[in-house]
Formats: C-alpha cells, structure tokens, sequence
C-alpha cells in the first residue's frame, strides 16, 4: 500500500466524524512505518476535522505505526489503547490528548454501521418493489394473453357460426 493509499484510506474511513462537539484543538502528527511510510496530521479545530498529507510540527502528539495498524485504529477495528498496550502503535508527547479522539473514533464506527444497516435495508426494500412490480407484470401479461385467447376462440367461433350461416341459406 503507497503513503497516498493510505492517507486517502484514513480518509474514507475515519474523515466524516462528527467533531462538532469536540470543545479542544487536536494536533496529531501520524507517521508511517514500513510500506507506505511517511506522515500526515489529523487536526481537530472549531469543530472542523482536518486530514492533510503533510506533518505538523506544532502538534499535540505524535503516533507512530505501520499502515496496517493505523488504518485498522482509525477504522475502528482496533481500539487505540488496545493498540498502544500490544505494542502496535506508539504514542509520544502527550498522551491523553492523543488518546482523547477514540470517543470519536467509535462514535464514526457506530454511525458507520448504522449507515451500512440502513443502505442494506434499503437494497432490500428495492429489490422486493422491483420483485413485486415483475410479478403484477407478469400477472398483468397473463390476463393480456389469456383476454387475446379468448377474444380470438371468439372470433373463431363468430367466423365458424357466419359460416354454417351462410352454408345453410
């Protein structure tokens, strides 16, 4: 996985979180190790998240891990003080501050599952009116073909009759 690749995974996954009720300014510099490696900041301000691919000197801390790692804590896969105490990721300035984005990380793995329920509900209410709609279709095309049987053994039976009509005079 490429530095962009990672970055613009963090993105998709963590960049829609509801920060608006985030009342303190967050600078988390985010360096890669391994493939991928580089680092970019996530900043938190006026309630505004931020995801840019360029390091923050001035930030409040700094995490340090593989891409693997970081995309698995800012997904919600991993629980980041779950991640720092195996030694997946490390922490260095300040700590609490760092580990103050995990109530927004889950809140974004929640809403995200929501979200997942509701488009998945929503497929399947679609597919049964597109399923609902073929059957009065093929219902509808049924009563069509069967009114055009029996309009033609009409016909037939009206011709056979005029025949034996005109046969009889």
């Amino acid at each position: 996985m490429t530095y962009k690749e990672v970055v613009e995974k963090v993105r998709e996954e963590f960049g829609k979180s509801d920060v608006s009720n985030y009342e303190d300014h967050l600078a988390l510099q985010v360096n890669i190790i391994g493939e991928g490696s580089g680092a970019f900041y996530i900043e938190i301000n006026d309630g505004v998240l931020n995801i840019e691919e360029y390091d923050y000197a001035d930030n409040n801390a700094e995490i340090t891990a593989s891409a693997d790692d970081i995309i698995s804590v800012f997904s919600g896969a991993v629980d980041l003080s779950s991640a720092l105490d195996n030694g997946n990721i490390r922490i260095t300035g300040d700590h609490a501050k760092a580990l103050s984005i995990q109530p927004i990380i889950d809140n974004t793995k929640k809403t995200s599952k929501k979200a997942t329920a509701k488009k998945s509900a929503e497929k399947k209410t679609v597919a049964k009116k597109a399923a609902e709609k073929t059957t009065a279709a093929s219902k509808a095309a049924g009563k069509k073909t069967t009114a055009a049987k029996t309009t033609k053994t009409a016909a037939k039976s009206t011709t056979a009759k005029k025949g034996t009509v005109k046969k009889s005079k």
